[in-house]
């Protein structure tokens, strides 16, 4: 029998959830709820955190500030990145702060940014920091990755700059930037949510704060679910915008 035929492909992804909370089940049974909720229990604390709209107003919150440190990031890090990418003397001038920020610690721009910008505006600052490095990196390296002979050819025959940057440089250059988004986005959602754990008193990190101290792990379980949905929702919205709309230069 075929193991890669299509039912058996299709089922294998839903059996192995099963198991996975055929095993969370089991182990809830072993330890206080405090320790290891049920699955049900998780799934009537996300219900009733859904019906009470503090899901919607916290995950509201948490979105905004994310989105808002990642566009930034995006919106800075991408002419940044074709900067260094073009010219050796700004190469020079900022790959050195571009390492900086991808090995600094996230405590440390955490404690930081508690005494230079005040706590409501850490979240944001923290994705900013913690996503630009990775932004810029992949657009450096899709600079990089350009057939020089390409652009040698390109100058011989006197194709205006415009064309080619348009058929030369973006086709070169866009896979990279998008890679660099796609991981930017997944590291969003963990900056934010722990950003805001630490220093702010709304959003989905907050609130998971909140669930610590008083002990509602069943919570805690219903917000952690909350940001992986979001994580996976945005990962799918981008793959979509990614293939409808600039597949042309993919």
């Amino acid at each position: 029998m075929k193991t890669s035929s299509w039912p058996i492909r299709s089922l294998l992804p839903l059996s192995g959830l099963v198991l996975f909370i055929a095993l969370w089940q089991m182990l809830s049974g072993l330890y206080n709820h405090v320790i290891i909720p049920s699955p049900v229990e998780v799934v009537r604390s996300f219900y009733s955190l859904a019906v009470s709209g503090e899901l919607w107003e916290q995950g509201r919150q948490s979105i905004a500030r994310g989105l808002a440190g990642f566009g930034l990031a995006v919106g800075v890090g991408t002419p940044l990145g074709l900067l260094i990418g073009l010219n050796p003397v700004a190469a020079s001038l900022f790959r050195p702060a571009v390492v900086v920020l991808q090995v600094t610690p996230l405590i440390s721009w955490l404690l930081l940014a508690m005494i230079w910008i005040g706590f409501s505006g850490v979240p944001v600052f923290i994705v900013f920091v913690t996503t630009v490095p990775l932004i810029v990196i992949n657009v450096f390296q899709g600079v990089n990755g350009i057939d020089r002979q390409l652009l040698q050819m390109a100058s011989i025959f006197g194709i205006s700059k415009a064309r080619i940057i348009r058929e030369i440089y973006l086709p070169q250059v866009a896979p990279y930037l998008m890679a660099g988004v796609s991981n930017a986005l997944g590291v969003t959602w963990k900056a934010v949510a722990m950003a805001e754990f630490l220093s702010v008193q709304t959003g989905i990190g907050a609130s998971m704060a909140v669930a610590r101290i008083n002990l509602e792990t069943a919570g805690l379980f219903a917000w952690t679910a909350s940001l992986i949905g979001l994580g996976l929702v945005t990962d799918r919205l981008l793959s979509y915008l990614t293939r409808r709309k600039l597949s042309h230069w993919m």
